[in-house]
């Protein structure tokens, strides 16, 4: 339980109990995700239970269930309505359903309550050979890939990821698997940018223009930050070749003023974007991305703890020690 200020506290609860079509998972695993350690964003809802990368086995089904008592699974902490005009036009993260729509209490429990549209839209049970750390990655990389497909990577993109943390981790492995020619990272540490070259990237430790061009092999189609540091944001404006995209992937708090330089990218025709989410079509490419092997998501995970650490797992992810930190009730 989160009860704000930073402060983890383990509480007891009743087990949950599945209702008409819901399901309840014991929770094998369970990602931390960047959005977890946000104080900005948390406070205001604690207390709360925190996680939102959970796979687990299938303890309970509800009448009217299609997953069965014993599958291992990825469950969907959000899910749209898929009728709106919103969803009709691809955008289910901003579908009202989706963001009223959450598993109980939250992934950081033993067990969870799994609503029945949850349950029915996007509960993926997940192969035997996908362990269950690499399964919690199946929600960040299902938000990479939805934000890859909107800024048009592809086959011969030239790409720039701004942040080797895991989800810079997750943005390069992503676009080589869908065909990028070239990806340059960027981090200004040296273990970061260590990671990133062995996930297949050319790595920098600054933003010079002309440098990362001379690197790409020619101006950035794509431009991922995935940091919300305003020198990072702005500096990634002067990367995006004509017709490029700048994807603000990490925000930074809401109020903060990061200065852009507007003008600069006015004549080049750069198209600033920011994404959300995953929606279930993401998060089932995710899957098959991560079964088939073209994408090792355990490599990104750098520590395991079990529930009842979960203070020194957040701990870990807030100092930057972990890459990418997995808690295993």
């Amino acid at each position: 339980m989160y009860h704000g200020a930073g402060r983890i506290v383990l509480e007891e609860r009743p087990d949950p109990v599945a209702g008409p079509g819901e399901l309840v998972v014991r929770v094998r695993a369970c990602g931390l995700c960047g959005s977890d350690l946000m104080q900005w964003y948390q406070d205001p809802r604690a207390p709360v239970v925190l996680g939102h990368e959970p796979v687990g086995e299938v303890v309970e089904a509800g009448a009217g269930a299609t997953v069965a008592v014993g599958a291992r699974v990825f469950v969907h902490h959000h899910v749209p309505c898929m009728t709106c005009a919103l969803c009709r036009a691809g955008r289910h993260t901003l579908c009202a359903t989706f963001r009223s729509s959450r598993i109980d209490p939250g992934g950081l429990a033993e067990r969870i309550r799994v609503p029945a549209e949850n349950a029915r839209l996007d509960v993926l049970e997940v192969p035997e050979h996908v362990s269950d750390a690499a399964a919690t990655l199946i929600e960040p990389l299902g938000c990479v890939i939805r934000g890859q497909r909107w800024a048009g990577v592809g086959p011969g993109s030239r790409v720039v990821v701004v942040g080797a943390g895991a989800m810079g981790l997750l943005e390069i492995a992503a676009a080589l698997a869908a065909g990028a020619a070239r990806v340059v990272a960027i981090d200004p540490r040296e273990d970061r940018r260590a990671l990133a070259e062995g996930a297949g990237a050319v790595v920098r430790d600054d933003d010079d223009p002309e440098a990362v061009a001379a690197a790409l092999g020619g101006p950035a189609h794509q431009v991922f930050v995935c940091t919300h540091a305003p020198a990072a944001i702005a500096g990634a404006l002067h990367l995006a070749g004509p017709a490029g995209v700048v994807q603000l992937f990490a925000p930074p708090a809401p109020g903060a003023i990061v200065g852009l330089d507007l003008g600069a990218v006015f004549f080049r025709e750069v198209t600033i974007q920011s994404t959300y989410s995953a929606g279930p079509l993401d998060t089932r490419d995710a899957l098959a991305l991560i079964a088939a092997g073209a994408i090792d998501a355990e490599a990104i995970v750098s520590h395991r703890l079990p529930l009842a650490e979960v203070a020194e797992a957040f701990r870990l992810a807030r100092s930057g020690e972990a890459v990418k930190v997995v808690v295993e009730p």
